[in-house]
């Protein structure tokens, strides 16, 4: 019985593993002559986690599928015009990809292997910039560039956005300023649940209240009493504390204590040490500086006019999607 179990567990696992291989070798689309896989969109979502993207909205698995699938339009586009890269031209853009991570050939692709990511996808990917950008210079006579205007402009958008991202969290009821009371317990202990004793022990703690005039002389107040239990002092939320010991407290004042009260293990009193007000410090922002904000300024420019021309190309190509879910 146990074998068969083990075999129907065994079966089980392997049509799992199958199903997924199946998955990913599932061909979503054709560009021209080229197959996009399952396993291509998933290798397309790891780069673009590899190389900064953290914006869930782009890391769909449409979004890499079209990624994937545009750049195969560029490729092709540029062979048409014998524009395209040569494999040692790739290789040497692999080259300078590995230096800019501050790495060789062999760390490239230990760090590829760590992401899970194959070479080639890189090499796919590299080649349809760099023919891409052959494209816009040569066909399309494209020459993507910001100006000083463009650099104040994009910066005083940045700025208008962060102030106010930073306004509404300041504006945030979470973020105002809280009263907080420092309070101090001092029990009585009693074992059993002796009237008389209990009665014995709250007269005793009045008379340590009626001389406490700060917490500081709590054990001054409560000397010659025996077993005196001093709590360390705590800081209350007002807000979270109920409204009559609230009243009681801030008529008995600083310094002194409300009670006798029972608690679980005999007589307390609890002592109004102070209050303050507390307030979530200030947000500490960072403004990018003006290079990050003219690359973030080139960076969405060239996106405007990569979508453009991507999307001329796209008329050109045959590009038919065998699953539907990933059509634009």
């Amino acid at each position: 019985m146990k074998s068969f179990l083990k075999f129907l567990l065994g079966a089980a696992l392997y049509l799992s593993l199958a199903s997924l291989a199946l998955a990913q070798e599932a061909v979503i689309a054709t560009v021209n002559d080229h197959p996009v896989t399952g396993f291509d969109v998933d290798q397309r979502i790891k780069l673009m986690e590899l190389i900064g993207e953290h914006d869930p909205a782009k890391l769909t698995r449409k979004v890499a599928a079209n990624a994937v699938i545009n750049d195969y339009v560029k490729i092709d586009e540029a062979k048409l015009f014998k524009l395209d890269p040569s494999p040692r031209e790739v290789d040497d853009r692999l080259k300078s990809m590995a230096q800019n991570m501050k790495t060789d050939e062999t760390g490239l692709k230990a760090k590829l292997t760590s992401a899970g990511l194959s070479l080639e996808a890189l090499r796919v990917f590299a080649t349809a910039q760099m023919s891409f950008a052959r494209l816009l210079q040569a066909k399309y006579h494209e020459k993507v560039d910001v100006n000083s205007a463009d650099v104040d402009k994009k910066f005083a958008q940045v700025k208008a956005d962060i102030a106010g991202k930073v306004a509404k969290i300041e504006s945030d009821p979470g973020r105002k300023a809280v009263q907080v009371l420092e309070l101090q317990e001092i029990n009585f202990p009693v074992e059993g649940a002796d009237p008389q004793l209990l009665q014995s022990r709250a007269l005793e703690a009045n008379q340590v209240a009626q001389k406490l005039s700060s917490c500081s002389g709590v054990k001054a107040a409560a000397a010659g009493i025996f077993n005196v239990q001093i709590g360390k002092k705590i800081e209350a939320d007002s807000r979270k504390l109920p409204l009559p010991l609230k009243a009681q407290l801030a008529q008995r004042g600083v310094g002194h204590a409300i009670g006798p009260m029972r608690y679980k293990g005999g007589i307390q009193l609890l002592a109004y040490c102070g209050n303050r007000m507390i307030a979530p410090p200030k947000l500490n922002v960072q403004y990018p500086t003006r290079d990050q904000i003219q690359n973030l300024a080139m960076n969405e420019k060239f996106a405007a006019v990569e979508s453009k021309y991507v999307t001329q190309m796209r008329k050109n190509a045959v590009i038919e999607y065998k699953d539907q879910s990933y059509a634009q």
